[in-house]
């Protein structure tokens, strides 16, 4: 059996970044707001192509920081800041040992002599560490991940990405709060499913199903009156779908909100989830058993 591609062994080139899973799946980024859900990608994304390493010193240029073109230098500090005060909860790749690290390790972004221009930055050695075995990722467009107006939507967008390639996997059901812990939802806000899929679900929802290469559906399950669970269904846009979404990061971010709210489906009952559902109940009985 070949051994998988790892992580680390990957170069990325260009506006694509190769995200690990377990910087994906993390727990405790709820406080994190979109600017930082943003550039822990960018800081990533750069240190990724200059070459993981445990212990290293990565440098990327302020400019490359600055998402919107007019971000000045107080925000990018505030920025840093939070993602190094903030501390993530990660799993290793068999999903089994937690850690608990710093999002961003030590940086100069505060030191006077630090060169004009440029941040040098790096990662906790516990957290290479865990991802130099990781093998699992998502492919995350940087002009995607740029467009979004929602920490939700940043969220959602990576975690599908990362589940977007499983052969056999196009569905998955989770409780309404693992839900809420994959989106980073604050404990205490939008208690109510009624808020959540208002305030959160519902944007995210519109504006990854608008923006990314591949189509999401969301399914509410009740047990008795509540609504319980929520099954997540991905599956890959046609080639018109495509140009759509390609012409719609083309645009000026002013008036996208309504530009696509009335042309991506809602958190409502789907025959598409539920076809996929089918699908692979169906799979799962023609696979052999592994014992």
């Amino acid at each position: 059996m070949a051994k998988p591609t790892l992580v680390i062994n990957i170069r990325p080139t260009g506006q694509e970044a190769i995200k690990p899973s377990e910087l994906i799946q993390i727990t405790g980024h709820h406080s994190l707001g979109l600017a930082s859900r943003r550039m822990i990608t960018i800081l990533w994304h750069s240190a990724h192509q200059q070459g993981i390493e445990e212990n290293k010193d990565y440098r990327i240029p302020l400019s490359d920081l600055r998402s919107d073109g007019h971000h000045g230098s107080e925000q990018i500090r505030e920025t840093i800041r939070a993602l190094m005060t903030t501390l993530i909860e990660v799993r290793d790749h068999q999903g089994n040992t937690e850690t608990t690290v710093q999002i961003l390790g030590g940086n100069d972004m505060f030191k006077k002599d630090r060169a004009e221009g440029v941040l040098t930055y790096s990662f906790d050695k516990r957290l290479i560490w865990i991802l130099k075995d990781s093998a699992i990722w998502g492919k995350i467009s940087m002009p995607v991940l740029m467009a979004f107006s929602t920490k939700y939507a940043v969220s959602l967008y990576e975690n599908v990405a990362q589940r977007f390639n499983l052969e056999y996997k196009h569905t998955e059901t989770f409780t309404i709060e693992e839900f809420r812990r994959v989106l980073g939802v604050e404990e205490g806000k939008y208690g109510s499913f009624g808020e959540l899929n208002k305030h959160v679900i519902r944007r995210a929802l519109d504006e990854v199903s608008a923006l990314a290469p591949f189509n999401i559906q969301i399914q509410p399950i009740k047990t008795g009156k509540r609504v319980t669970h929520l099954v997540l269904g991905w599956w890959g846009k046609t080639e018109e779908e495509m140009k759509a979404a390609y012409q719609e990061l083309a645009r000026p971010r002013v008036g996208r909100r309504s530009r696509i709210e009335g042309t991506t489906e809602k958190v409502v009952p789907t025959t598409r989830v539920e076809e996929q559902l089918r699908k692979e109940r169906v799979i799962r009985k023609r696979l052999p058993n592994p014992s």
